[in-house]
């Protein structure tokens, strides 16, 4: 992974783009209209307009909801 620094805030963070994966700037949504990802790098936080976090926290939360769902019909249709 490679240290970058974030284009519009300089804070330092690590792009996720290797060979075999995406960066993770490809998994969170680009809140700014105007910017292009293809262009300079920004850090998560400038990227989500300071939501990264929470739309990490959520994503999170519904995975886990959905796999206790999966394993709830599991036991119930004794699959």
């Amino acid at each position: 992974m490679k240290r970058l620094e974030c284009y519009e805030c300089g804070t330092e963070f690590q792009c996720g783009s290797i060979k075999e994966k995406l960066c993770w700037c490809n998994n969170l949504p680009n809140l700014r209209m105007d910017f292009d990802l293809a262009g300079k790098c920004v850090c998560p936080d400038c990227l989500t307009l300071g939501k990264a976090k929470q739309i990490t926290k959520m994503r999170k939360k519904k995975n886990a909801q959905r796999r206790a769902d999966k394993l709830e019909l599991r036991v119930k249709y004794n699959l």
